[in-house]
């Protein structure tokens, strides 16, 4: 549950606040686990929404502003298989917060892009216009990393 608030705030005290925040009310509210379900799923619930919360504390949306949509990016899987996990996700703590953000609850979390929209008080539209940033940022940080490491290979 650790690595699912580190993922949210960035660092280590907020990714601990987020955590603390989570088990709080996971300890308050363990009577209405109704053992329908994994405990696990549910606390896994209890903790997303409490990193939601605390982005949204972070005012990196406004929830006025609406943006529009453009073709989607695609990522070649190839560039992929060359980028180790841990590359991507330095590369994903790069991108813009908000973005950031959209893009891990699409991708880590499955919410569709209404649920983001909900969740984070923005429009469908918002949501998918963060995600297809993201991969374009992405797409063109995976380019440079492997052209970078086609350079060092051929040196």
């Amino acid at each position: 549950m650790i690595k699912i608030c580190s993922r949210y705030a960035g660092d280590a005290d907020g990714a601990g606040i987020i955590y603390n925040d989570a088990m709080l009310k996971v300890f308050r509210h363990i009577n209405k686990y109704n053992e329908e379900g994994r405990l696990g799923g549910w606390i896994k619930t209890i903790v997303v929404n409490c990193s939601i919360d605390h982005c949204k504390k972070k005012n990196l949306f406004n929830a006025t502003k609406s943006i529009g949509f453009e073709e989607e990016v695609f990522i070649e899987p190839e560039v992929l298989d060359k980028i180790a996990g841990k590359e991507i996700q330095q590369l994903i703590e790069q991108l813009p917060k908000a973005t950031a953000i959209v893009f891990k609850l699409f991708i880590y979390e499955g919410f569709t892009h209404k649920q983001v929209a909900a969740q984070l008080n923005i429009s469908d539209g918002t949501s998918k216009w963060h995600m297809n940033e993201a991969r374009k940022l992405l797409k063109e940080k995976f380019n440079s990393l492997v052209i970078k490491e086609k350079t060092l290979h051929a040196s």
